[in-house]
């Protein structure tokens, strides 16, 4: 957890902010507690993909459907807010664990019975998502959290509904070293898309390298 910024809430919605989990593409993520002291993690979506009014809809519809998730291999679903006149954010558990790239990068590939565990683990929570009729469409090792009960994907709530790149044509979608060719393609996305991106995490975590390079997209 980093310290928290000049600028960042100290409160949001009634959960108290506590520091800084990160920062991507779509917005920031902070470590809170709830009023009865629970940690949560919160994503804040940035502002200018708040300003779209398809990304709101979409936003609102998705965090729905992603609470009907099954919670047993996903980080749980707890709140999403979507304020007329503030940015909208979501709040999830908070999984103390690091992700599968950050462990494959300080403690190398997985071996045989760990690698099985999070591949098994992975496959068992996009059934879930694809249950719920979600597509995750971003699955990638800093997705995958290794919490101490097991692997736990996240950001499978929002990943269908708003990529960090293109809100608002809503064409490519995805990290490019776990894409499928038809997301390359922006073509129609399926769960297929998923595991496809579930074969190259397992690559990724049995040998320490993407599946196809590290060069450029």
């Amino acid at each position: 957890m980093a310290a928290l910024r000049p600028g960042d809430p100290s409160e949001l919605a009634g959960y108290r902010v506590v520091g800084r989990l990160g920062e991507g593409g779509m917005g920031t993520v902070y470590l809170g507690r709830t009023p009865e002291g629970r940690l949560v993690a919160i994503k804040v979506i940035r502002a200018d993909i708040a300003a779209v009014p398809a990304f709101r809809a979409r936003f609102r519809r998705e965090a729905e459907v992603g609470r009907r998730v099954a919670r047993f291999c996903t980080a749980e679903l707890l709140d999403a807010v979507d304020p007329p006149d503030g940015q909208p954010f979501i709040v999830t558990e908070f999984i103390d664990g690091p992700t599968l790239a950050e462990a494959v990068s300080t403690g190398g590939p997985l071996g045989a019975a760990d690698l099985e565990r999070v591949a098994v683990s992975v496959a068992a929570a996009l059934t879930a998502i694809h249950g719920a009729g979600l597509v995750h469409r971003d699955l990638k090792p800093s997705n995958v959290l290794l919490s101490s009960f097991g692997p736990r994907v996240i950001d499978f709530g929002i990943a269908y509904a708003a990529d960090s790149t293109r809100v608002t044509q809503d064409s490519i979608v995805g990290t490019p070293a776990f894409m499928a060719p038809e997301q390359i393609r922006a073509d129609g996305i399926t769960s297929a898309a998923d595991i496809w991106a579930w074969g190259g995490l397992v690559v990724f975590a049995g040998t320490g390298h993407p599946p196809f390079g590290a060069g450029p997209a």
